[in-house]
């Protein structure tokens, strides 16, 4: 079963968490209601496509029944979507590119890339069951230098070199696509 769905985020909190000392508290943090999209091998808010579901990337869904998760598909069906680490404490929301699989990912940092572990609640919040107990584990978001907003899956403790605001990631259905 296939369903495609666009993937935007909410905001839930407007505060910083503890960022080192030389991160600013991020004041201008304008998530409420922006929707994600893939372009150039990144998974962002981008300006532009992240106003309306109509500009708005889209995103497919596969089930892995055995594990009860799913895999995030962007672009035409071809892109992987999954999560990285990029910065300690953080696995950062990627497109892992096409046929992505385990041989892809460095010997030297087992862990460090995870897909089709991704979970839709009933109200289409999206979780991550990788099988880690970490209950303080949250999505966030940042503004980075490109004037993109990025998402990542923060360990809640970790802390970070720049700011961030907590949110919500939400999948909303805008067509079925039944397979």
């Amino acid at each position: 079963m296939k369903a495609s769905v666009i993937l935007s985020f909410l905001l839930t909190v407007v505060s910083a968490a503890p960022p080192t000392n030389k991160a600013k508290r991020e004041q201008n943090v304008n998530t409420q209601n922006n929707f994600l999209s893939q372009k150039d091998g990144k998974i962002g808010a981008f300006a532009g496509a992240r106003e309306s579901v109509a500009n708005a990337g889209k995103f497919f869904t596969s089930t892995y029944p055995a594990t009860g998760t799913v895999q995030l598909m962007a672009g035409n069906w071809d892109h992987q979507v999954g999560l990285k680490a990029t910065t300690k404490g953080v696995m950062q929301l990627v497109d892992l590119g096409r046929d992505f699989t385990a041989d892809k990912i460095p010997k030297d940092a087992p862990g460090s890339v995870e897909w089709g572990v991704f979970q839709v609640g009933t109200g289409g919040e999206i979780t991550v069951k990788d099988g880690a107990d970490v209950p303080t584990r949250q999505w966030i978001t940042y503004l980075d230098t490109d004037g993109v907003y990025y998402v990542g899956l923060w360990d809640g403790v970790t802390q970070q070199p720049r700011s961030f605001a907590n949110v919500t990631l939400v999948a909303t259905k805008t067509e079925g696509l039944w397979t």
